[in-house]
């Protein structure tokens, strides 16, 4: 770790293991090191011209979006293979004795309320031109029914993690559509914008406070179960926090009840900058 701390490139992950008991190496069946995770990769398994296999891995502290960066790097690579978009999954087996196979290049289904899709955009669309635009953007869908309402049922394939919500899917019919197409209109009603006096007032304390000399650190309200009890030294009787039911990554597991957690993982992501951070 020593010898790494000097290198300006790679110094920055040391923290991720270096006080680990334990450090995480890849061999191959000859027992030869392939690479040092996170800090450094070896020349052995280094990809030339006449590479012909590739082992894809990938390691990271959160599983979420490990198999996020895998999935769309294996589906990449999978364009230019022998066998076009042919892909041998690997078993991993994890510290536990649980095994998993990867990548997990399964679609997932979303099934959306035509009316979702088309009002926040402001047009008028039937299902056909929907499904239509959709499939232009490499979305397949296909039309379904959900208690006598129109909806469409659309595949989402693993190269598309950014599609999370309905939202996601009016976004890309508006881009297929073309958003110069949109027809523009008048607001229903018309008024006049102002300020909340809540707002003006809390304007005025974070200005007399930044006067005083602190900073405002601006956090997300979620935060990962580790951060906001385990890292704190606090105990979860399970009353403490509300807990996300399906979260889409290890970070935002539950709402913060504190925010210290915030604060110091904002210190420890800006301790090598320059004072004041």
């Amino acid at each position: 770790m020593e010898f790494y701390r000097s290198d300006m490139k790679l110094k920055k992950f040391l923290h991720i293991i270096e006080n680990s008991p334990v450090y995480p190496v890849i061999y191959d069946s000859n027992r030869t090191v392939l690479s040092l995770p996170p800090i450094i990769n070896g020349a052995h398994s280094a990809i030339t011209l006449k590479t012909r296999n590739v082992f894809i891995e990938c390691t990271a502290t959160d599983l979420t979006k490990a198999n996020i960066v895998l999935n769309t790097m294996v589906a990449m690579f999978s364009e230019y293979c022998e066998n076009k978009f042919g892909v041998e999954p690997v078993e991993v087996v994890s510290y536990d004795g649980s095994t998993a196979i990867y990548p997990d290049l399964s679609c997932y289904k979303m099934e959306v309320a035509l009316s979702d899709i088309i009002g926040p955009i402001g047009i008028s669309l039937d299902e056909t031109q929907v499904i239509s635009l959709l499939n232009k953007m490499q979305l397949q869908a296909k039309l379904c029914s959900s208690n006598g309402e129109p909806c469409i049922s659309v595949s989402v394939p693993p190269t598309r993690s950014d599609v999370l919500h309905a939202r996601d899917l009016a976004e890309d019919v508006a881009i297929a559509y073309g958003y110069n197409n949109v027809p523009k209109s008048k607001p229903k009603s018309m008024t006049i914008g102002g300020r909340q006096p809540l707002n003006r007032f809390s304007d005025k304390i974070r200005a007399d406070v930044a006067r005083a000399g602190y900073m405002e650190v601006l956090t997300f309200v979620l935060t990962s179960h580790e951060e906001n009890f385990d890292m704190l030294n606090r105990t979860d009787d399970g009353n403490k926090a509300v807990i996300i039911a399906n979260p889409r990554t290890s970070e935002f597991e539950v709402v913060r009840s504190s925010l210290m957690s915030c604060l110091l993982k904002t210190l420890k992501h800006n301790i090598d900058h320059p004072r004041p951070i």
